[in-house]
């Protein structure tokens, strides 16, 4: 099982945003060194609920600065982009990283986003089937044209053409029925959320259904599956002593994190009931815990088929010393025990001077 990262950059107010941003880097150093297998970008705007508005441009300086992790888009959301440009930016990307690109797509959930740029959230589905016929289009490296309700394109050629001559991985955020049949009848992987373990073994066993009765193959489907991604909410503890302090990090980070979506309408839900979400007993989507109990968690994903799990790490205003911990328990304890390897050697990934919440990571050597 490969274990990537989710970065959404959350701008806590204790933080300027030249350090949260910092802080991400520090992040993607410590995975291409620590031997995650990707990094996911997530896409928000305008708002200290994540600042990832740019997600091709933060994407093309992850690509940049590794050479061994993979880089997806987790989400682009579509309706606020003009497909052909987005179709160019992530040619660029593939280009940089020599490959190394996957690309989530969907409709997009936020009414701040959808207004800030004055598209009717109401348009999403419609302006994502839209899209995604433009960038499958252009990103096959054909000529071609298109004439649509929202876009029309003339006869163009993509340039650059894709890295190898051949589209990226794309993936289909899903958290509906429909969205699962749309992705069994394209043939795409699916990107689930913080959905239950129960959960997603039927929207699973729903996608393959879907994919028997449009006559794909059990191999296939079998391929498909394996190639699904699990967003889940991590938080490691050192022990068990240490796991209800984990639980309790976890819940106040949910708090601010829900305070600050209700401010910005992003979920288009009020505070008490982020905050009544936060305060329950478990952390929705989460593997919360010592590494063992990580572990068993994964162990339940992956009996589902599951190959692919991404790590939400830095959430709401979870302290970066947090996140720097669980980073070193999942590369010393939980991504060994996957690989069924001995633990890598720790690689020094100093953070920069100066930066609030600085240091070097436990168990790191000197630089």
């Amino acid at each position: 099982m490969e274990i990537g990262i989710f970065q959404l950059l959350p701008a806590p107010e204790a933080l300027s945003d030249r350090e949260v941003i910092e802080q991400a880097l520090w992040e993607v150093d410590f995975a291409e060194a620590g031997g995650f297998g990707s990094v996911w970008i997530a896409e928000h705007h305008l708002s200290s609920f994540g600042l990832v508005g740019a997600p091709s441009v933060y994407a093309a300086a992850v690509a940049q600065r590794t050479r061994r992790v993979r880089i997806g888009y987790a989400v682009a959301v579509l309706p606020l982009h003009h497909p052909l440009r987005l179709a160019e930016e992530i040619a660029w990307v593939g280009h940089l990283s020599r490959g190394r690109l996957l690309v989530g797509v969907g409709p997009g959930f936020s009414p701040y986003d959808f207004g800030a740029y004055g598209v009717p959230l109401a348009e999403r589905h419609a302006r994502l089937a839209e899209g995604s016929a433009i960038l499958r289009a252009a990103l096959s490296g054909e000529p071609f044209s298109y004439t649509g309700r929202f876009w029309s394109v003339p006869p163009v050629t993509l340039r650059p053409r894709p890295f190898g001559g051949c589209a990226p991985p794309l993936l289909r955020a899903s958290s509906s029925e429909e969205s699962l049949r749309e992705a069994a009848r394209d043939g795409v992987p699916v990107m689930f959320g913080l959905a239950a373990t129960a959960q997603i073994a039927e929207r699973i066993a729903a996608y393959r259904a879907c994919a028997a009765e449009l006559g794909r193959p059990a191999a296939e489907i079998d391929r498909q599956v394996a190639e699904f991604r699990v967003l889940r909410r991590v938080v490691l503890a050192d022990g068990d002593e240490d796991a209800l302090d984990a639980l309790a990090g976890a819940r106040r980070a949910l708090r601010w994190e829900a305070r600050t979506a209700a401010v910005h309408a992003v979920h288009a839900v009020d505070a008490a009931d982020g905050t009544a979400a936060a305060d329950a007993a478990e952390v929705a989507g989460g593997l919360v815990g010592t590494p063992g109990t990580v572990l068993r968690e994964l162990a339940a994903l992956r009996a589902l088929g599951i190959r692919h799990v991404i790590a939400w790490l830095s959430f709401g205003d979870l302290p970066h010393a947090k996140v720097r911990r669980s980073m070193e328990l999942l590369r010393d304890e939980v991504l060994p025990a996957l690989a069924g390897e001995a633990p890598p050697a720790p690689v020094p990934v100093p953070m920069p001077a100066g930066l609030v919440g600085a240091g070097r990571p436990e168990g790191a050597a000197s630089a």
